[in-house]
């Protein structure tokens, strides 16, 4: 496993679970937002919304490796 592996799993890691659990199931699953959505019992919008600050979250502690 790579040095960059490794940080993005650790980031990923410290996020909230609510938002890991869609970059999990989305990203790494390659879920459509409808299946997570169904998964974790919620809407697509609300797994879009939560997709979308995760990334956000995810882009700024990885600042560095970009």
């Amino acid at each position: 496993m790579t040095d960059t592996t490794m940080g993005v799993r650790a980031a990923v890691g410290k996020l909230p679970e609510d938002l890991r659990e869609v970059i999990v199931l989305c990203e790494w699953e390659e879920l459509s937002m409808a299946e997570a959505a169904a998964i974790l019992e919620t809407t697509p919008k609300a797994v879009e919304s939560r997709l979308y600050r995760a990334r956000g979250i995810l882009r700024e502690r990885l600042k560095s490796w970009m």
